[in-house]
């Protein structure tokens, strides 16, 4: 199954703040974030979408829990 339009939102702000086009961000990023190459969006299934939505999420958390004042 292919990605669904809220986890082509999501690829399409991700990419936006790393300053790419969304098939570049997945080429050089995907072996990071579901361990396989992936060239463009469209290669993406939804749960690989899904696995690597769910880890930009909780790096997300950390970085905000090291940003909070002690």
């Amino acid at each position: 199954m292919k990605l669904n339009r809220i986890q082509v939102e999501i690829f399409k702000q991700l990419s936006g703040e790393m300053g790419a086009d969304v098939d570049s961000y997945i080429k050089d990023t995907s072996m990071e974030f579901i361990g396989v190459q992936r060239d463009r969006l469209e290669d993406l299934s939804e749960e690989e979408g899904d696995t690597w939505i769910n880890k930009m999420y909780v790096l997300s958390l950390a970085d905000f829990g090291n940003n909070i004042p002690q």
